[in-house]
């Protein structure tokens, strides 16, 4: 990964910590299958940058064996498409999917600085220093219009019987 992701992920792990607020997954999958393209792969903690390691995967995990290599990014890292992905970009193997595509997308995309398709259906939600910060200056100052308003009420409810 790039230094810029590297600090993004590293940022994004500490805000997490300090304001103890985990990232959330929010959304639902499109079908479009754009996710079973460009896929980067980990093995032993690292991405695979040789053809060798990849093999050494599938050897290990003979499932891993549905995805082809179709390049390198600009990091050098392999990416792989699945092979078991129709013409119309639905997996014809879903019952049996990997946990890497069922746990799509991993929380651990983000805390590593990555991020997800403007098109895709899923998004990543997290809490920011500025969320919190407007929150409690919210709460010390409430609009005025609302004052009034409970103010209002109060004043009905005392002249009721």
């Amino acid at each position: 990964m790039s230094e810029l992701h590297a600090f993004t992920g590293l940022f994004r792990r500490f805000r997490s910590f300090v304001l103890r607020r985990d990232v959330e997954v929010t959304g639902q999958c499109k079908m479009c299958g754009e996710c079973c393209h460009d896929i980067l792969l980990r093995h032993k903690k690292r991405w695979l940058k040789k053809e060798r390691h990849f093999e050494e995967l599938c050897r290990e995990e003979p499932d891993h064996q549905r995805f082809s290599i179709t390049g390198r990014d600009e990091f050098g890292h392999l990416v792989f498409a699945c092979s078991l992905q129709e013409k119309s970009g639905l997996c014809s193997c879903h019952a049996d999917r990997l946990p890497l595509c069922r746990n799509y997308p991993p929380k651990s995309l983000y805390y590593q600085g990555g991020w997800l398709r403007p098109d895709c259906g899923y998004s990543f939600k997290a809490v920011t220093f500025r969320d919190i910060f407007m929150r409690r200056k919210r709460m010390r100052i409430p609009k005025f219009a609302d004052v009034l308003q409970q103010e209002q009420e109060r004043t009905e409810q005392s002249r009721l019987p």
